[in-house]
């Protein structure tokens, strides 16, 4: 592989990956720092890489990998005095805690699905990948994850109006999803 093909394939993903090695990391900065170390490893790979079939899933399931790799790492930090603030208040950029509140409940509710219905529905509706990319990843076929997808939301929606089931509007449950 050439570096202009280099920078023409792979350099592109590092777009789509963003939003899931920031998912996964929780930091913008060592989200950048991965994104670069990745591309520095898939550079060092390229050879491999040229070989393979599926290059998309290649490189995402190799940032996946090292994104993991990277949290087993990561020992606890400590929290500063500005953290500290904001979790005492309750205020993240001006986000009211009640919003805060509802968001975290959503992500709980997504992490709780099983396995297959969370990755579909991270993979589409929080890492933006397309039905073609993450038919690639997975193995599932493009009306089997539109399938998948439905129910996750379906789930989640489910599990959401349970939460906030003493308004019987449902007013709260349409503002979250």
């Amino acid at each position: 592989m050439t570096t202009e093909e280099f920078k023409n394939k792979v350099i592109p993903f590092s777009v789509k990956l963003y939003p899931m090695l920031f998912r996964i990391l929780k930091n913008e900065e060592e989200t950048r720092d991965a994104l670069q170390e990745l591309m520095l490893r898939l550079w060092n790979k390229k050879e491999e890489l040229d070989k393979c079939t599926n290059q998309s899933a290649y490189i995402i399931t190799t940032a996946k990998n090292y994104s993991f790799d990277l949290l087993k790492k990561k020992r606890p930090e400590t929290i500063d005095e500005k953290q500290e603030y904001k979790l005492l208040n309750l205020e993240v950029d001006g986000t009211d805690s009640d919003t805060i509140e509802r968001y975290e409940k959503v992500k709980q509710v997504i992490k709780d699905l099983p396995e297959k219905y969370r990755t579909v529905i991270e993979m589409r509706d929080i890492d933006g990948f397309s039905f073609d990319e993450i038919k690639e990843m997975t193995g599932y076929e493009v009306a089997n994850l539109r399938v998948i997808l439905s129910r996750a939301r379906q789930k989640v929606k489910e599990e959401v109006e349970k939460i906030y089931d003493y308004d019987t509007s449902g007013k709260y449950a349409r503002q979250i999803l």
